[in-house]
């Protein structure tokens, strides 16, 4: 069976919900002791008090729009999201591998507490991977702006003989309105030879 656009797509967004929901909801659920795993972490106070409540509702809002119905451009977004949110936890335990800081604190979720930072580093760089691949698959297949689509017409079809008479009643009666006129002051009357 050969993977197609489809498939791959499928299974980006079951891969990345199934990261971001568990992570939220743990976030979420103990909203006081990963405050204090915050608390702990190398980065001022201020920023603990604001990613309190940021980063679980970012991590949520990721999950529904990755796993939005029938929508490319929400599940484009929620890729996006999700890229800029494992790109910034991968850059964090990778100062931490490097020996940035003076000591190594985790607050990982429940089913990634067991791992060692390197270890972790592998899972983060994995579902980056997994975004970007997200975002490949699901940006517009169009380069640049979408195509203009309003249908002008700018010949009409005759459905008379055309006589000096009929002509000069057609293009009375189909005269392109004002905003389309190509002379400031109107389109040019005809007058039938006599």
């Amino acid at each position: 069976m050969k993977l197609n656009r489809k498939h791959i797509i499928f299974i980006v967004r079951l891969a990345l919900v199934g990261l971001w929901v568990p992570v939220a909801a743990d976030k979420l659920w103990d909203l006081k002791g990963f405050h204090s795993v915050l608390l702990r972490q190398p980065i001022p106070d201020w920023w603990a008090d604001i990613l309190f409540w940021l980063l679980p509702l970012l991590e949520l809002l990721a999950a529904v729009l990755i796993a939005w119905r029938n929508n490319r451009r929400r599940i484009y977004q929620g890729m996006w999201l999700s890229t800029a949110l494992m790109f910034g936890l991968t850059l964090f335990i990778l100062f931490g591998v490097l020996g940035w800081y003076e000591k190594r604190p985790c607050g990982c979720g429940s089913v990634i507490s067991g791992l060692s930072w390197e270890e972790h580093l592998w899972f983060n760089a994995v579902f980056l991977l997994f975004s970007i691949v997200g975002i490949w698959f699901t940006r517009a297949r169009g380069a640049g702006r979408p195509p203009y689509r309003k249908f002008v017409r700018l010949f009409f079809k005759q459905r008379a003989v055309s006589t000096p008479r009929t002509h000069c009643a057609l293009i009375q009666r189909f005269r392109f309105p004002r905003r389309f006129a190509v002379f400031r002051r109107g389109a040019v009357q005809c007058k039938p030879k006599m």
